[in-house]
C-alpha cells in the first residue's frame, strides 16, 4: 500500500475507548477527507461495530506494565504501520505511546510523522516517588522523538513547557457535542432529594467507592451510578459497587450499568449535580457534559478537574480520597438555597460555553495536522 498524505492511523488501548471518546473526532476527520484507520484491542462486538466506518486493526495493548506483552503489541503495530503506510501515526494511550516512540525511526515508513495526544500523564505534578519520576523522565525524553504533542490539559501543557519537553506543544483541549448545551438548565430540588449522578468506569481510581461511602447515611440524596468496569481494567470494582448499592437500597442508590448516550444524557438532565471524585484524570468529558448541561459538579481537586470547576462558583471541590470532605460537599450542595443554586447552575453552563464545544477541538486538531503537512 502506497503512503498517502491523508492516511492517519489512530492508536487507542481498547475499542471501548476508541468508540466512546474518539469516534466523533474520527468521523469529523473522515468527513474532512482523511483516510482514517484505528488500531486498538477488540473487546466486544458492540464497541468494535461502532468503529465499522473506519479501517480497523485489532491489536491487544496491555493495560498494565508487561514487557513481553508490550513487545508483542508494539511488534504488531510496526507490522500494521509498515503495511498501511500512514502519513501520521496518532497515539492516544501510554500503553502504545511509550514503546512505539522507542522504536527506531528506521523501522517506520520514511516520511511518517508521530503525534501523541496526552489525555493525562500517568504521573502527577510534581511526580511522586521513584516510579513516577522515572515515568516523567521517560515522557520528557520521548517527547523529543515526537513530531507533535497535543494536550487536553492546560496544566500538563504548562508543566511540560516549563520542563522544556520541546516543540511543538499544542493545547488541544477537550469538548462535547452541542446537544449538551441544549439541555434545560437544572431547577432547585425543592422538597425532594438532591439527585446526584456519577458517570464513569467502575474502577477504584475513579473514587466511586469513596462516593458510596460519602452518601451513606446522608438523608435527602439519591445517587445514580452510570457505567461499569471493562474486562481490561486492572482495578475494577463493579461487584463491590453493586453490593454496597444493594445494602443502601434503591431509595438512595441506583446502579444503571453501561448506558447508551441518550440514556446518559437523560440521567444527567434529571440530576441536580454530578460527582467525580477521581484520584487521576486528564480533562474529564463527564464533567464538561454536566457543566454544559447546567449541572454543578462536585469534584476532587486534581489535574483536569481544577481546570473545569471553581469551588463555590460552578461546583464544589474536595481533596481526592477524603471521604469526610466529599460528604461535606454533598451536604453543602443539598443545602443550597434556590438563589445560590440558580447562580451555580448559570455559572456551570457559562464556564463551558463556548470554550468546551467539540467543534473548536476539531478545528485545532486539523490545524495541527496541517502544520505537519498531513492534508486531506
Amino acid at each position: 500500500m502506497n503512503q498517502s498524505t491523508r492516511r492517519i492511523l489512530h492508536v487507542a488501548a481498547v475499542d471501548f475507548t476508541a468508540a466512546k471518546l474518539l469516534a466523533p473526532q474520527l468521523e469529523h476527520l473522515s468527513a474532512r477527507g482523511y483516510d482514517v484507520h484505528v488500531a486498538c484491542g477488540r473487546t466486544s462486538e458492540e464497541h468494535w461495530g461502532r468503529l465499522s466506518s473506519f479501517t480497523t486493526h485489532d491489536i491487544a495493548f496491555p493495560r498494565s506494565p508487561s514487557p513481553s506483552r508490550m513487545l508483542t503489541s508494539t511488534s504488531e503495530l510496526v507490522r500494521v504501520v509498515r503495511r498501511v503506510r500512514p502519513a501520521l501515526l496518532h497515539l492516544h494511550t501510554p500503553a502504545a505511546a511509550l514503546p512505539a516512540r522507542l522504536v527506531p525511526r528506521s523501522l517506520w515508513p520514511r516520511h511518517m510523522k508521530i503525534a501523541y495526544t496526552v489525555h493525562g500523564f500517568s504521573h502527577q505534578w510534581p511526580p511522586r516517588g521513584p516510579g513516577e519520576r522515572l515515568v516523567q523522565r521517560l515522557e520528557k525524553g520521548l517527547a523529543k522523538r515526537t513530531d507533535l504533542l497535543l494536550f487536553q490539559s492546560e496544566e500538563d501543557l504548562a508543566e511540560a513547557s516549563a520542563r522544556e519537553y520541546g516543540e511543538p506543544l499544542v493545547l488541544l483541549g477537550n469538548g462535547v457535542q452541542d446537544e449538551w448545551f441544549e439541555i434545560s438548565a437544572a431547577e432547585h430540588r425543592g422538597t425532594g432529594p438532591l439527585r446526584l449522578v456519577y458517570v464513569g468506569r467502575l474502577v477504584r481510581e475513579k473514587g466511586i467507592l469513596d462516593l458510596l461511602e460519602a452518601v451513606n447515611g446522608v438523608d435527602g440524596v439519591h445517587l445514580d451510578i452510570v457505567g461499569d468496569a471493562l474486562p481490561s481494567d486492572r482495578d475494577g470494582v463493579s461487584d463491590e459497587v453493586r453490593a454496597r448499592a444493594a445494602a443502601l437500597g434503591p431509595v438512595f442508590v441506583t446502579v444503571h450499568g453501561m448506558a447508551k448516550p441518550a440514556t446518559v444524557r437523560a440521567l444527567v438532565e434529571r440530576a441536580h449535580a454530578l460527582s467525580l471524585p477521581s484520584y487521576r484524570e486528564g480533562v474529564p468529558r463527564s464533567v464538561i457534559e454536566a457543566l454544559a448541561a447546567g449541572r454543578p459538579v462536585i469534584a476532587s481537586e486534581i489535574r483536569g478537574n481544577r481546570e473545569l470547576v471553581t469551588h463555590g462558583k460552578n461546583g464544589l471541590m474536595h481533596p481526592a480520597g477524603d471521604v469526610d470532605s466529599l460528604r461535606r460537599a454533598v451536604v453543602a450542595m443539598r443545602n443550597l438555597n434556590r438563589d445560590d443554586y440558580a447562580r451555580m447552575v448559570t455559572e456551570a453552563r457559562r464556564s463551558a460555553d463556548p470554550s468546551r464545544r467539540e467543534a473548536g477541538v476539531y478545528d485545532r486538531l486539523v490545524r495541527s495536522y496541517e502544520s505537519l503537512e498531513v492534508l486531506p
